[in-house]
């Protein structure tokens, strides 16, 4: 009799912003976020490469202007995307908070960069992936102080 393993892809992490959304005076006016997921990507083909777009899925705290109700924000981004913002969010903050800011996960490694397709798209790599870019911006985007000092470079990745 045999047995046979199938993989399964791990639930997204699911992190939420219990502190109170209205009041807040560091954040008055700015984004404030309740929930933050990076689902599933779609492959991109293109006549000279393949490449992994990402759905973010965040979910803004409730205000009086939008009645009472979490406003969904969906954005698409690419890895190189999140390695902009990465960069830019580590020259917008002061030198105390960058420890705050969490690696992203790996690239291909030089080794398997010859087998670029094979790795960077196989499913099991992606979903690693998506689990470290998921990590990745909930402990950026859900930590009051970051969001704060370097608001200006959060809406500049989810506006472009």
């Amino acid at each position: 009799m045999g047995h046979t393993v199938q993989f399964l892809a791990p639930e997204p992490i699911s992190l939420v912003n219990n502190e109170p959304c209205a009041g807040d005076t560091a954040l008055a006016g700015a984004l404030r976020f309740k929930h933050i997921t990076v689902g599933d990507c779609t492959i991109v083909n293109t006549q000279w490469s393949r490449f992994a777009v990402w759905q973010i899925e965040l979910v803004l705290c409730a205000t009086a202007t939008t009645g009472g109700t979490n406003p969904r924000i969906y954005v698409y981004k690419r890895y190189t995307d999140f390695v902009r913002f990465r960069a830019r969010l580590l020259d917008a903050l002061p030198a105390s908070l960058r420890a705050n800011v969490p690696d992203l996960p790996p690239k291909v490694s030089w080794l398997e960069s010859w087998q670029y397709d094979n790795v960077n798209l196989n499913n099991k790599w992606l979903a690693r992936r998506r689990a470290g870019l998921d990590l990745f911006l909930n402990q950026v985007l859900l930590n009051d102080t970051l969001l704060s000092k370097a608001i200006g470079c959060v809406r500049e990745f989810l506006e472009k």
